[in-house]
């Protein structure tokens, strides 16, 4: 009697070890499945990013080559004194594009004319930027001065205070200097104690290597480089980075309203009013939180006014908030070549970070009206559908 009581124990025993293994697996099996499931969502999320990314970005190569086309008709009907550069729209504003993209994604675009170019930088200019970043100080200034045109000329001879081969080979990882023109923008924090002085800034969004063009558009002028040239404050920034959303700046006695005569005569020298040809094409994927929101208000507004807004360019379900915090964005350096072709492809930035946004947020709601003006005779095209457009004063 007790052998079998035995027995009838160690099959119950084992029958409980046979549930709790099973109950074990099944649950292993249900979170492997839950996991499963999610990673094949995100992947499903990540290509459907990746594709209206590419998509965006093919739009805003189409819209850098209509801005390349003639006027459309009604241009001629505007006061010249009144038109709108068709151009300063390619300043970092999110534009709405002559060929539709996906609401998922927003597009900017900025002329290169806003930074501040590397390869063009004459010894009185260089002098001026380093100035304002480490002050006025002789042996300093030397020595980075020196430094940088033992890097950009084409011998081996050192220079008092410079650096030549036999001072990068002794760096970990050590490497050659230059001895030309700077190639990339990241190239000069590689010459000595560059690194240093320009420690905390975008490089990218201060400073370019494209175009002839010496100075900067105070129209299409990034924060960034704005931060860098003489006579600069950040009040004085603000109000050109907002100001120029309402008129664009045409002559330097547009700045006497707000700039001192000591400042405006240190920032005279860099202004430039041309622009390029080379731009920075950067496509932000939205977060689904705020996808959602945006198809919820386009929603509530089709039923309650059937005539939406097209022109609202700083609209806040299309405009990501503006913030200190940096914000990344998928980045291309185009050139345009003609009207019938396709940019050429210069640089690829799959994580670039954008240029500072917070003049955004002083752009609110209360100047809808304003802004859609202004929107109105700065686009050439707006989207009805793939196939038609509306053509606009500038």
């Amino acid at each position: 009697m007790a052998k079998k009581n035995s027995q009838r124990g160690a099959i119950l025993i084992i029958v409980l070890w046979f549930v709790v293994i099973v109950t074990i697996m099944i649950t292993v099996l249900a979170s492997e499945t839950r996991l499963s499931a999610k990673a094949v969502f995100y992947n499903k999320l990540g290509l459907q990013a990746w594709n209206d990314t590419l998509q965006a970005l093919r739009s805003a190569e189409m819209e850098l080559l209509i801005n390349k086309m003639p006027d459309p008709p009604g241009v001629e009907d505007v006061p010249l004194s009144e038109r709108k550069n068709k151009k300063y729209r390619f300043d970092g504003r999110v534009l709405d594009l002559a060929y539709p993209i996906p609401d998922s994604v927003t597009v900017r675009i900025y002329d290169h004319a806003g930074k501040i170019n590397l390869q063009r930088l004459s010894k009185q200019k260089l002098r001026q930027l380093l100035e304002k970043r480490i002050g006025n100080d002789p042996e300093k200034l030397g020595v980075l001065e020196d430094a940088w045109h033992d890097w950009i000329d084409g011998d081996e001879l050192k220079r008092i205070n410079g650096a030549e081969k036999d001072y990068y080979e002794t760096l970990s990882p050590p490497y050659e200097p230059r001895n030309s023109r700077l190639e990339t923008v990241e190239e000069l924090l590689l010459i000595k104690g560059f690194a240093e002085v320009f420690k905390g800034v975008e490089m990218n969004n201060a400073f370019t290597v494209y175009g002839n063009k010496t100075g900067v558009n105070p129209n299409l002028a990034t924060r960034e480089a704005l931060m860098l040239l003489p006579g600069m404050s950040g009040d004085t920034i603000e109000t050109i980075m907002t100001k120029r959303r309402e008129e664009e700046f045409k002559s330097y006695s547009d700045f006497n309203e707000f700039m001192e005569p000591e400042q405006l005569a240190e920032f005279r020298s860099w202004v430039n009013f041309s622009t390029t040809h080379f731009f920075t094409i950067a496509v932000q994927v939205k977060e689904a939180e705020e996808i959602d929101k945006l198809a919820s208000t386009t929603d509530e507004s089709q039923n309650t006014d059937e005539k939406r807004d097209e022109n609202s360019f700083s609209d806040s379900t299309t405009i990501q908030s503006a913030s200190t915090e940096k914000q990344y964005a998928y980045m291309l350096t185009v050139k345009p070549k003609g009207v019938n072709k396709l940019p050429i492809r210069l640089m690829v930035y799959p994580y670039g970070v954008l240029p500072d946004t917070q003049h955004e947020q002083f752009l609110s709601d209360d100047d809808d009206d304003k802004k859609g003006s202004y929107n109105n005779q700065s686009k050439p095209f707006q989207n009805k559908s793939s196939s038609q457009f509306t053509s606009m004063p500038f």
